[in-house]
């Protein structure tokens, strides 16, 4: 492929459908490196392919611009040269870079430009890569002193926006964006005054990023859209289209945000920038998700993938984790599996991945337990808590022992199930976290199973867990546990305690907004007064559970039966027969 990107605009499809566009980059062949037939367009490539981190691209772009049609153009040379001496620089080669230092210097007193060469020879790297903290507050002095001479002779100098633009990125990095904001928008207001549009779109991509840093997102916006309508490579359009794309999903315009998402994975991939690419089309990911775009939001996970993975970076390995919890979340469970099974087998081995790889088993946990493989869960289950375990990741390490013994619990594995739990607990109360949710979690399921086992030191651990959800938890989850309490008490034959914590749980349960818990919670008291032998006041309590829930017609089902063998109990075969009626009718009308 050969053009001229400096001339010829991107061909993007933006009418396209969301999908149509993200199948494209997903499926569609990988460019070879593009190839220009000008300095210009060579030039364009140059910074793209910088710009994406491929050096090696870059100096080759650069060093062929030098030898294309317009490369003799003393303007086109600078900026080459300029290019071929950051790269190196960029890459630690001082010695590689000084070559072209020294060129650029000679053809600059060779055009007359004495005091600019002076300042490049005397600068050197300092205007090629990120200063340190010393080369910053040379620069600072330089452009002081450089402002003071352009005001004697009453214009502005290319050489102090260039000084300007390299001691904004030091004073970003240790004052902050407030402060560097000043020195930006003075070295923009200088290129402008210059007139250099092939300064200006680089310097005011900087200014929109540090206006969105300092809160100003309005005006960052504004130059946006002034370096989007001025000729710019598509690196540069494809970070104005990412800023614009951030604004607008924080400034909840949603619509507004996909699209320049969509707009900046484009750009990105057209022209190499693998990071930025995979970073665009996550927050599409993101995006498209929270606006119920559910395959649009799988597909551009993908995007972010494959192009995480054609840059080689590690990033790629969260963004495929991502992947799979969305078809989780989508219920694709098949399609899960594959995705995270593959990650983990991936990173088997890697102690550096050790979290990543964990958090992939528990997911593929999931996706095999909803396939009714519980067993596989279960091991993937266990040997996420070992990983976690071994990063020190405690509380996640609990949650997986938490998972691993609710599914054997399940399978009345009870052993297995109270081994896990116990482990679980143990990680909680060594738990540096503040939050105690996990700590809440592991003495209620440890409890509950304890209780169910008759064990009776299972109503201690349920009563700690009411404490501490008391004083830390949400009101649904005292109700849910005082629940437990009611269910443990039964299991250990107190059916007084077990009624009056059921009638506890009831209350608590619709205060916390959950009026279906609540009316199982007073099911359950009736059906313990009935086999306690208190047929009147059982069916009083089922008679009531369901006054205003006749819509959840299971409860009501449930209830009906209960009050039956009630009625029946206190010698009232007629007003029994009358609710079994009702009872056959409720049926009928509950079949499918």
């Amino acid at each position: 492929m050969t053009r001229d990107p400096a001339d010829v605009e991107v061909e993007l499809s933006g009418a396209a459908p969301l999908i149509t566009r993200l199948q494209s980059l997903l499926h569609g062949p990988q460019a070879d490196e593009p190839r220009a037939e000008t300095a210009r367009g060579w030039l364009d490539l140059a910074y793209e392919a910088a710009y994406g981190e491929r050096y090696s691209a870059a100096a080759a772009a650069a060093q062929a611009g030098l030898s294309a049609a317009g490369g003799q153009d003393p303007e086109n040379r600078l900026m080459l040269l300029r290019i071929l001496a950051g790269v190196h620089e960029m890459r630690g080669d001082t010695e590689a870079s000084t070559p072209y230092v020294t060129q650029r210097v000679a053809l600059l007193r060779e055009l007359g430009r004495t005091r600019q060469a002076r300042i490049e020879e005397e600068l050197g790297p300092m205007l090629l890569r990120e200063p340190d903290h010393v080369e910053g507050e040379i620069l600072a002095r330089v452009a002081e002193q450089l402002r003071d001479e352009d005001a004697t002779a009453g214009r502005p100098s290319l050489e102090l926006a260039d000084v300007l633009s390299s001691q904004a990125v030091r004073v970003l990095h240790d004052e902050g964006p407030e402060a560097a904001l000043p020195v930006v928008e003075e070295a923009v207001d200088i290129l402008i005054r210059l007139d250099r549009p092939e300064a200006l779109a680089g310097a005011r991509m900087f200014l929109a990023h540090t206006l969105l840093l300092t809160g100003e997102s309005a005006r960052a916006l504004h130059v946006a859209e002034e370096v989007m309508a001025a000729p710019a490579n598509r690196a540069v359009r494809g970070a104005i289209a990412m800023l614009r794309a951030t604004i607008h999903h924080h400034d909840d315009r949603p619509e507004e945000a996909i699209a320049d998402a969509m707009t900046s994975t484009e750009l990105y991939a057209a022209c190499g920038v693998r990071k930025g690419a995979a970073s665009a089309a996550a927050l599409l990911a993101s995006l498209t998700s929270a606006a119920d775009q559910d395959e649009t939001s799988v597909l551009a996970w993908r995007v972010a993938v494959q192009q995480a993975e054609l840059g080689e970076f590690p990033e790629s390995r969260m963004l495929t984790l991502a992947l799979g919890q969305q078809l989780l979340e989508l219920e694709r469970f098949e399609e899960a599996e594959k995705v995270l099974d593959a990650l983990s087998v991936r990173l088997t081995g890697s102690s550096e991945d050790a979290s990543v790889r964990a958090r992939a088993l528990m997911g593929l946990g999931h996706a095999v337990t909803q396939q009714k493989r519980p067993l596989e869960a279960m091991a993937h289950w266990e040997e996420a808590a070992a990983l976690f375990r071994s990063v020190d990741e405690i509380e996640e390490s609990a949650r997986a022992h938490l998972a691993a013994g609710s599914l054997a619990a399940s399978l009345e594995r009870l052993d297995a199930a109270e081994s896990h739990h116990r482990k679980a607990l143990e990680l909680a109360r060594t738990s540096q976290e503040d939050d105690p949710a996990v700590l809440v979690q592991a003495l209620h399921s440890l409890g509950h199973l304890l209780t169910r086992t008759e064990d009776p030191s299972g109503v201690a651990h349920l009563q700690e867990a009411l404490d501490v959800a008391q004083e830390h938890g949400t009101d649904w989850q005292v109700a849910d546990i005082t629940d437990s309490l009611a269910r443990g008490y039964v299991a250990l034959g107190d059916g007084a305690a077990a009624v009056a914590r059921a009638l506890d749980a009831a209350d608590l349960f619709l205060a916390a907004g959950d009026d279906r818990s609540a009316g199982g919670a007073e099911i359950f008291a009736g059906k313990v007064l009935l086999e306690m032998g208190r047929a009147d006041e059982a069916e009083a309590i089922l008679r009531m559970a369901v006054g205003d829930r006749q819509s959840e017609h299971d409860l009501v089902a449930e209830a009906l039966e209960g009050r039956i063998d009630a009625l029946m109990r206190q010698g009232k075969p007629e007003e029994a027969a009358e609710l079994r009626r009702e009872l056959t009718r409720l049926k009928r009308r509950m079949k499918p």
